[in-house]
């Protein structure tokens, strides 16, 4: 017999005794002695690799390349527990692979149950998957209208903080428990995102925004940032009709509360902004105007609120429970865009609109919105809601108003309209009240079904045709809701409303009655008192 084959024989006796070790290892149902059988033959076959069989001419026959997946300490030493999990497995036969590439190379693979079984408990573990961790550039505000920050992004003036590349920012504070009194600038390029963390800070100012998030791309003045002149609205205009802007978050973290009070008298708000703006987190922020020209929020971009709880306040805000007397313009929000409500809280007191914007597009979350002289949610285009509860109170105008549709039904096409596209205020979910003088009429697109009840009176000279009522009740829409506040007007929406069903409302001692139809229904309370 030749040298080669004697190799070739010992090479294969070597591999068979794997096989039949652990075949009599787990008949005899042993998982110890499966183990001894398996690291024994694993070193005898180990002795062997890279060593070839030749012919008499020196040239590779056969190579024989053994893999026997490790079977780990932790699964040996738990092999009595798992005997009854692994008895199925032991009665199979390993399973034995070889793969020849011509006369070059034989690959053979051998799998034991034990391993088997190893696998099949390693997948039951948890996979977790870690986010990276957000490193944050820290600015402290401090004493004496002072900061602190060791970035060279960031630069400091008395009463002054600009930011000027992006990143991820957290905003802390020690004075003492006094406000600190100026403002954070951020100026950002239209490719540009940052994240500006508020971590319980408690700012003010009485001659400017507080905040100022500029898009530096545009080249164009902001000279009406210093302006108090209402001619400013015609100038942020013009920087909101470029298409581009930064992206930028604000964010007030869990378990934190930060406020922010001004007592100027610029239109451009507490909050200025150009970027696409996100306001998010846990915590509870408070954006307060203690002037009646000033807006709470003022953005040439889109806003979209998530996860927080924010509260809008402005000057003059009166008690709802009654026609309001005061008269002004201090908006909660005023875009040039969409608002989103995501999720979270939003809580709006105001004397101008809570809400004017492009666009209001309610997924989830509560709002509660009130203002004592002007519209809840004034939108040009549209109002979406399609879930979320959304409360809209404006005693004097209107609780929903989508301009597009208000200028139709008046003949006065687009009048007082900024570009868009939509018409529609349609209600596709979630619990919608509004309690107002005036309402837009809900129009055939909603989904979701509602009532509309209307204080009126004969009009003049006739008993049949009917006029508004300019004094207002509670309004009670048997088996669904009452109004909160006296009004004329009282619109809800939910999704408990039957279609054909007879729903009876009073007013002022007198009832009607109405069906939902499929698109709205409208009922008409007959007002003794304005007789």
């Amino acid at each position: 017999m030749t040298k080669s084959k004697y190799i070739g024989i010992i090479a294969c006796i070597a591999v068979l005794a794997a096989i039949v070790g652990v075949g009599l290892a787990l008949d005899n149902k042993s998982e110890e002695t499966a183990a001894t059988v398996i690291q024994t033959s694993v070193q005898t076959v180990t002795d062997k690799q890279g060593e070839a069989v030749t012919d008499k001419s020196g040239n590779v026959l056969t190579e024989v390349v053994t893999v026997v997946e490790e079977v780990s300490e932790e699964a040996s030493s738990e092999a009595g527990s798992e005997a009854s999990a692994t008895t199925e497995k032991k009665s199979e036969k390993p399973d034995v692979e070889v793969k020849s590439e011509g006369t070059e190379k034989a690959k053979e693979t051998t799998k034991t149950g034990k391993n088997t079984t190893t696998k099949k408990k390693n997948k039951n573990k948890k996979e977790t998957t870690t986010e990276p961790e957000i490193v944050y550039i820290d600015i402290v505000l401090q004493k004496n209208r002072t900061a602190k920050c060791s970035s060279p992004n960031v630069s400091i003036a008395t009463g002054e903080v600009t930011i000027e590349k992006e990143g991820n920012y957290r905003i802390t504070q020690n004075t003492g428990g006094k406000d600190w009194y100026g403002k954070i600038v951020v100026k950002l390029k239209n490719t540009e995102k940052a994240e500006l963390r508020f971590e319980n800070v408690k700012l003010s100012n009485n001659t400017s925004n507080i905040v100022q998030i500029i898009d530096k791309s545009i080249t164009t003045s902001r000279s009406f940032l210093e302006s108090e002149s209402a001619a400013a609205e015609d100038e942020i205009k013009v920087v909101s009709d470029f298409d581009l802007a930064p992206n930028v978050q604000l964010s007030f973290p869990e378990g934190t509360s930060s406020s922010f009070v001004t007592t100027a008298n610029s239109v451009t708000g507490v909050l200025y902004n150009e970027s696409k703006l996100t306001i998010k987190g846990h915590g509870k922020a408070t954006f307060e105007s203690r002037k009646n020209a000033n807006n709470c929020i003022c953005s040439t971009k889109s806003i979209k609120i998530k996860n927080v709880n924010l509260n809008l306040i402005t000057a003059q805000n009166t008690n709802t429970s009654t026609l309001a007397a005061n008269t002004g313009a201090a908006r909660g929000i005023y875009s040039y865009s969409k608002v989103t409500l995501e999720s979270g809280t939003l809580n709006v007191k105001t004397n101008g609109d809570g809400i004017r914007c492009d666009e209001f597009i309610s997924e989830s979350g509560t709002a509660n919105i009130s203002s004592s002289a002007c519209d809840g949610i004034d939108a040009d285009d549209a109002i979406v809601i399609n879930g979320g509860t959304i409360t809209s109170t404006a005693l004097e105008k209107y609780s929903f108003k989508v301009r597009r549709i208000n200028n139709t039904e008046k003949g006065e096409t687009d009048k007082g309209v900024r570009s868009g596209k939509g018409d529609t205020f349609s209600i596709n979910g979630g619990i919608v009240r509004g309690e107002s003088k005036k309402i837009t009429t809900v129009q055939k697109a909603s989904k979701q079904p509602s009532i509309t009840c209307k204080i009126v009176k004969p009009s003049r000279g006739t008993d049949k045709a009917l006029e508004e009522s300019k004094v207002p009740a509670i309004i009670t829409i048997k088996d669904v809701k009452s109004s909160s506040n006296k009004c004329t007007k009282f619109l809800y929406s939910v999704s408990g409303i039957t279609k054909n069903k007879e729903y009876t409302a009073t007013a002022n001692g007198n009832s009607a009655k109405c069906k939902w139809n499929g698109s709205v229904g409208i009922i008409d309370i007959d007002s003794i008192t304005n007789r």
